[in-house]
């Protein structure tokens, strides 16, 4: 899984991953002009470098939408099974769009040292913390998990306040402000939700992929869920996080996570 290193920025490509797992959201055009056909990508990767892109698959789509602030649309309808793009949108008229997938939960299992360093690697010491008091540290890692995708577009050049929405994910990265708004030398606030509840104390990833270099900064939420992302520079800014906790009355499965990301594009 992605290797966090300690400094706040990283440059992409330094160190190998444990196992590629990341997925995000990014749209052939983040500014599509009105009515035009726009590709939507998903891919799966390590530290904003993607290793595959994803087809679009009906059984684990619990929902995928094109939310705006006149009305939600939903995606599989347009979407062909197996294949790649995920789906294409056509925005009707000028403003902000969120697409928004989310995924059925999946049931893995992973190797001891493998599942420590994945919890050491995403912020997760308080889980790391119970495996040992548990005496689970060299145990198997039992998870399972569910994926919360989202990528804000501003079409026709113009936004609105549609960034404002809540597309009602069980974890979401939510913003405070428009990132289009704070530009490419402000800062931007989010806050996540989780089961509608800010989540304080969660270590939140900012990166930003500009042509092949990603750098990285590394938060911590406040007690109301809040954290502040330096808006760097230009580029696709990736923003991502895991929650979990026991899984109870399962037999398959000692720990749940749940995992959001949030693409927007600076120019």
């Amino acid at each position: 899984m992605i290797r966090r290193m300690g400094a706040i920025l990283l440059l992409a490509g330094l160190t190998a991953p444990v196992v590629a797992h990341d997925y995000w959201i990014v749209p052939d055009n983040f500014s599509p002009p009105i009515g035009k056909r726009v590709a939507v990508r998903v891919f799966v990767g390590d530290h904003f470098n993607s290793e595959a892109e994803r087809p679009f698959q009906k059984k684990p789509t619990v929902s995928f939408q094109l939310v705006s602030s006149g009305k939600t649309i939903d995606l599989p309808a347009a979407a062909q099974e197996g294949k790649t793009p995920m789906t294409e949108i056509v925005c009707p008229q000028r403003g902000n769009y969120w697409v928004a997938l989310e995924r059925a939960p999946v049931t893995i299992t992973l190797a001891a040292d493998k599942f420590n360093r994945y919890l050491e690697e995403e912020g997760l010491a308080s889980i790391l913390q119970a495996r040992r008091q548990a005496k689970e540290e060299g145990q198997p890692g039992r998870e399972r998990y569910a994926r919360y995708l989202k990528s804000l577009l501003r079409a026709g050049g113009a936004g609105d306040e549609a960034w404002k929405k809540f597309v009602g994910h069980r974890l979401e990265i939510v913003l405070l402000a428009d990132p289009h708004e704070a530009g490419t030398r402000g800062s931007l606030k989010v806050r996540l939700l989780f089961e509608g509840k800010p989540l304080p104390n969660a270590a939140l990833f900012a990166l930003r992929k500009d042509g092949k270099q990603v750098t990285e900064q590394k938060l911590r939420t406040a007690k109301d869920g809040t954290a502040e992302v330096r808006l760097t520079g230009r580029g696709i800014w990736l923003l991502q996080m895991v929650h979990m906790r026991r899984c109870a009355g399962r037999t398959d499965a000692d720990w749940e996570s749940f995992w959001t990301s949030l693409t927007f594009e600076l120019k």
